[in-house]
């Protein structure tokens, strides 16, 4: 892709340099599962409440830079279901 700035043609090689798209901080953390002493997470499934039926408890990876497959640094939180 081209970018035109003030009558100066820049290309993607250019502005971005040698960057490599790395995995977000949710990829990187998929493959972990909810841990037994996620104590939120339990008692709203036990209570089958608003939250646990309308959100998911997904885990996100916290350290910067997000690292490739994550297994420290690894939190959890409630988002809604079926969103990106």
């Amino acid at each position: 892709q081209k970018f035109n700035m003030s009558n100066n043609t820049v290309d993607d090689k250019t502005l971005l340099g040698d960057y490599e798209e790395k995995p977000d901080i949710w990829a990187s953390a998929a493959h972990n599962k909810i841990p037994d002493d996620a104590w939120e997470y339990q008692i709203r499934k036990s209570l089958n409440d608003a939250a646990y039926n309308g959100l998911d408890y997904v885990p996100y990876c916290s350290t910067m830079p997000v690292q490739e497959n994550a297994e420290e640094g690894v939190k959890f939180m409630w988002k809604k279901k079926g969103a990106k």
